[in-house]
């Protein structure tokens, strides 16, 4: 059976805006919380930074995937791929729909550069299956990102069945 979904891909930049001088993450939740989506895939979001709590006196307390989810996203989930001193980002999948599971995978291709492979399965009313859902933010480099792609195909192909409906976002 086809259900409509309504989904959308953002790569958020940590919820700043360019060169980090205003933060952006309030009017996101705003308007991610009026797209009427049923599903957001989030790239570069924060999990935790220390620093920009002190900085920023309205920065969210909580991780920035619940931040945003609010009261819209009744399920989220969020892959930690850059962790450093001060904090971590990564990968987010929001949804209104119950998340049945979810894993996350490094596809870095270098060193310097983190990045990941959030896969969920999605419960959709109505539909007969879990909906696979993967996010990812791949890498500046052709060289990384054909690699990469890679690594998504062959996770596929293990994880996805053949039958199943995917939804590939993110990033590219």
């Amino acid at each position: 059976m086809s259900i409509p979904l309504h989904i959308a891909s953002y790569n958020i930049h940590k919820g700043l805006s360019q060169f980090n001088r205003r933060l952006t993450v309030h009017e996101l939740r705003d308007r991610l919380g009026s797209l009427g989506t049923d599903i957001v895939f989030l790239q570069e979001v924060q999990g935790g930074h220390n620093l920009r709590l002190g900085r920023f006196p309205l920065w969210p307390k909580e991780p920035q995937h619940e931040f945003l989810a609010g009261h819209v996203y009744t399920e989220f989930a969020y892959g930690k791929n850059c962790v450093y001193d001060s904090g971590h980002h990564g990968n987010a999948i929001l949804s209104r729909h119950k998340i049945l599971s979810w894993e996350n995978e490094d596809i870095s291709a270098h060193a310097y550069e983190s990045r990941g492979m959030l896969h969920c399965e999605i419960e959709v009313p109505g539909m007969d299956v879990p909906v696979h859902c993967i996010n990812v933010h791949l890498g500046l480099t052709e060289r990384g990102r054909t690699r990469q792609l890679q690594m998504i195909a062959a996770r596929v192909r293990a994880m996805v069945p053949d039958s199943a409906p995917l939804i590939l976002a993110g990033d590219f």
